[in-house]
């Protein structure tokens, strides 16, 4: 760092802050580089946690429609955050490479590297006087720390904190910066940053800091009228902001939290920070994270921080005034200060430990002329290879969720989301019992959970035990009469037991509750089409694909009914043709259900040689799986297939179950 000019002591106002990157573009392109080489292994990474209810529960950006609808709604459905910059970026690569999770996890290296570079340029802008060294240093500390990690290796809650930091650090470096197409610029940055993430609200506090202490690139109006009038953009920007948060939920999400909590923020962020766990301690309660040996190494260096920070010159105080306040700020969104579902985060801490890494840095500025300066460099470089380390070591726990999952539940076996996560990966995997005995820890620990109660009685319903599954479906729904996947789970329990009518009404409350519960849209698409009802049918099998594409049973049925309705304004040949070919594309032509739906398209449309060759391969299938009954129906449509005649079904054929209504 280098010696502000004892004459400049007075006058700050002076400096411009003109870029000091790019000038020398290669040392911000060494640290993207390095950050994108430390993260990249992540990208082999799979889909775990939110990002199954963020990402894969909701369609994919298929029109302008689409995109207005995600500025208009909620980001989660249960809980009151709002963050449709976020939800647009992920949706949106969704409708460009589908459901494979490698370029989400890509996209969010990309994030991190571009985070680094920003934190580089805000560093070096002249009002800090870093030297290209310590604000690489303090750059690496930044992006390669463990708690940066927490960002990047989950798709979608990773991505809600690391999209609003960059844009946080790019429209403060804009604000620092001298001229109208930086004011623009720090203007539409943090408009990005507000609609990513609720956070961003602090960047306004971090545009009057710097201007307090004199360290903005544009001197700050005397007149007072003129000062608050400098900020009217992003009072403007929050006004909109908020209005559409308070019409999404009524002031609801606003209750109070804990002051204890408020005060061991700051504490944990300091802690992990300082010493950083080796091993991932997803969202731990105080009595996990609180340990006193960290506690009173973190307190020792920080006390030795401020020690070595006092010896500096009073030119640089109100730099260091600038990240010390920039460290609070950044924190206090996430403080506990309001009610919020993880008291202690990781993610929590990331843009606030930009500050703690300039104040590190500006420390050793102290050992400028000390034989001893080397050794020092020496040691932040060794601990950013540490914490480099520690970042790579992390990655292996979000290689899928199962083992996401496991490792959180080994660090803290108390809690309920885990084991509910848990319950989530053993169901997939057909482990039942193994799932209902997590769900069960769940209850013991938070008995008025409706989900838990939702979820088991849907493990039950699988396993045929329908009394117990009603009772837990009567108790979920009675503490939370607004539990859509409760509803829908009692119209299975319905439709298991041949109950379609007593079904239909519930499965609506269910939509009705929650619009893009894909699969109350195809349990209703199901029951109205038992009922006869193929027009409102149509309707919901097509709702259940827009907002889940990749589902190919919900597919095969509406391109049955497409293919072999008896009434001609329910058949539509061609969508049937391009349904059922997608489906078999994507299972290898191996189901034969989906060969046999193909084959009825292809007699539909007149294609009758097709017709055959696809249905002897699915009765070839059929019967190599033991399935004579369906092989037999295969053969029939075979020879009405060799005499040009397309088949057709009053009632429906749902060909592949034993109950008279399938659910999903």
């Amino acid at each position: 760092m280098k010696k502000l000019d004892p004459n400049q002591k007075n006058r700050p106002s002076k400096i411009t802050n003109q870029p000091q990157f790019p000038g020398r573009f290669w040392i911000p392109l060494i640290l993207f580089v390095t950050v994108i080489g430390i993260y990249y292994p992540s990208i082999e990474n799979g889909f775990l946690y939110d990002d199954y209810e963020v990402i894969l529960s909701h369609p994919p950006i298929q029109s302008f429609e689409d995109v207005r609808q995600i500025f208009s709604e909620r980001h989660f459905p249960t809980l009151p955050y709002y963050r449709p910059v976020v939800r647009f970026s992920l949706l949106l690569q969704r409708a460009i490479h589908g459901d494979q999770p490698q370029p989400f996890h890509a996209f969010n290296v990309f994030l991190m590297g571009i985070a680094a570079v920003l934190a580089y340029g805000l560093l070096r802008l002249p009002i800090f006087n870093l030297e290209p060294l310590p604000a690489l240093i303090a750059s690496f500390l930044f992006a390669l720390h463990p708690v940066a990690s927490s960002c990047v290796y989950p798709i979608a809650s990773g991505r809600e904190t690391l999209m609003p930091g960059v844009f946080i650090l790019l429209a403060s470096y804009c604000y620092l910066r001298s001229g109208l197409k930086w004011r623009l610029g720090a203007v539409l940055a943090f408009a990005l940053a507000l609609f990513s993430k609720e956070q961003a609200v602090v960047t306004v506090i971090i545009f009057v800091l710097a201007d307090f202490f004199r360290i903005s690139a544009s001197p700050s109006p005397k007149n007072i009228i003129r000062r608050i009038g400098n900020y009217l953009p992003e009072v403007i920007i929050c006004s909109v902001y908020f209005f559409i948060r308070h019409s999404l939920f009524g002031g609801e999400e606003y209750s109070f939290g804990n002051l204890t909590n408020f005060v061991l923020s700051f504490v944990y962020s300091l802690q992990v920070l300082i010493i950083p766990f080796a091993k991932l301690i997803y969202e731990p309660p105080v009595e996990i994270w609180l340990t006193p040996w960290r506690l009173v190494i973190s307190c020792t260096i920080i006390l030795w921080i401020f020690i070595r920070l006092l010896k500096l010159p009073s030119s640089i105080r109100p730099m260091l005034y600038f990240w010390l306040t920039w460290h609070f700020f950044m924190l206090l969104p996430t403080a506990n200060l309001l009610q919020q579902e993880a008291p202690f985060a990781e993610r929590y801490v990331f843009l606030a430990g930009l500050g703690t890494a300039f104040l590190i840095v500006s420390a050793f500025k102290t050992y400028d002329n000390s034989k001893y300066l080397l050794s020092y460099k020496g040691c932040l470089t060794l601990v950013v290879l540490i914490f480099a380390t520690l970042t790579i070591h992390r990655s292996t726990y979000f290689q899928n969720y199962e083992t996401f999952c496991r490792n959180w539940l080994t660090t803290n076996p108390k809690a309920p989301n885990a084991h509910n996560s848990m319950a989530v990966v053993l169901t997939m995997e057909g482990k039942l019992e193994e799932a209902a005995f997590h769900y069960k820890e769940a209850i013991n620990l938070v008995p008025d959970s409706s989900e838990a109660h939702s979820n088991l009685a849907s493990i039950r319903i699988q396993q045929g035990k329908e009394i117990e599954a009603f009772e837990l479906l009567k108790k979920a729904i009675s503490i939370d009469p607004n539990s859509s996947s409760a509803h829908n789970n009692l119209a299975t329990l319905f439709l298991s037991q041949g109950k379609t009518k007593e079904a239909i009404p519930v499965l609506a409350k269910a939509i009705d509750l929650n619009p893009d519960d894909f699969q109350a849209h195809a349990n209703l698409a199901n029951a109205l089409a038992h009922q006869g009802k193929i027009s409102q049918s149509l309707n919901h099998y097509r709702e259940a694909l827009r907002i889940n594409p990749s589902w190919p049973e919900v597919a095969n049925r509406l391109a049955w009914i497409l293919a072999t309705h008896t009434n001609p304004q329910f058949r539509h040949g061609k969508e049937s043709v391009e349904l059922s070919e997608q489906i078999c594309q994507e299972t290898n032509y191996s189901n034969p259900l989906f060969l046999d739906t193909l084959g009825a398209a292809y007699a539909e449309v007149e294609r009758f040689e097709q017709a055959i060759k696809i249905s002897q391969l699915a009765k070839k299938i059929a019967t190599s799986k033991g399935l004579l009954d369906l092989a037999a129906q295969i053969q029939n449509r075979i020879l009405a297939y060799r005499g040009h005649q397309p088949i057709r079904y009053t009632n429906i054929q749902w060909r592949s179950v034993q109950t008279p209504v399938a659910t999903y």
